[in-house]
């Protein structure tokens, strides 16, 4: 039984969704906002994680023929596996390229490819030096391509407190910054060549407060029970409240600038 209820929900969600609303709430982000730029488009998932955006960008038309393509970067093995496994469940067939690498890579892997799109949520409060992902990301996408990058917000308190992150010598998973701002992500963008064409709070008030009873009680089942409600407050958030600065992520699409 629950390996069919698993099925279920990769079929719908892209993953064995568990009902947090940060990650639905990027998902709903990601699939209102991606869209195939030409015939030839090709994505790139950088940190791919459990392979929700790589099964949703299929779904909308990425991977369908053979002159696109759908990439999948991580340096989990596991994870990889278990994104492949999905697809099959999902496509009925495996299409997406999996890379098993360090994003510090990144350059390497895809000197001899560029890609349209290229998607990087919740990995670059992870990386130590942001500024050399952020150069490798302008190094791999073309001109006119276009960065979807989510973050926390640096303004966002209910987890966070008054901690604040610094000084981090190692990249053990975990948190090496707080968070970020528009601000500074746009000055970090248009330091290689990027300019913002779109911003977005992500989760907010309403999902937030649901967001740490979640987090209080860490039950999965419990967390299952409540997915009406993350869909409820998502949707209530997104239409009363899309600017509010305290929310837990904001998302930015760029574009990659022609040059002249």
């Amino acid at each position: 039984m629950k390996k069919e209820l698993e099925n279920i929900f990769i079929k719908i969600f892209g993953v064995v969704f568990n009902g947090n609303c940060a990650v639905y709430d990027r998902y709903i982000w990601l699939k209102n906002n991606l869209i195939i730029l030409n015939d030839n488009c090709k994505v790139l998932d950088i940190g791919c994680g459990n392979g929700w955006a790589l099964f949703l960008a299929r779904k909308k038309g990425y991977g369908t023929y053979i002159f696109k393509e759908i990439v999948g970067l991580s340096n989990e093995d596991h994870a990889l596996k278990k994104i492949e496994y999905r697809e099959k469940i999902i496509f009925g067939q495996n299409h997406i390229n999996l890379i098993n690498s360090n994003i510090k890579n990144l350059t390497e892997n895809f000197k001899d490819k560029k890609f349209e799109i290229v998607i990087n949520l919740e990995n670059i409060e992870h990386v130590i030096d942001d500024e050399k992902l952020i150069n490798d990301i302008s190094n791999v996408i073309k001109p006119g391509g276009l960065l979807y990058l989510t973050t926390p917000n640096l303004f966002y308190k209910e987890l966070y407190k008054d901690e604040i992150i610094k000084n981090i010598k190692i990249e053990d998973g975990g948190h090496v910054v707080r968070g970020y701002t528009f601000s500074n992500i746009k000055d970090l963008l248009k330091k290689y060549d990027f300019q913002i064409v779109k911003e977005e709070y992500l989760t907010g008030p309403l999902s937030i407060r649901l967001y740490s009873f979640q987090r209080f009680f860490l039950n999965k089942y419990v967390n299952l029970f409540l997915i009406p409600l993350v869909v409820i407050f998502n949707f209530i958030d997104r239409i009363f409240f899309s600017n509010y600065n305290n929310s837990h992520s904001i998302a930015v699409i760029a574009q990659k600038k022609y040059i002249r």
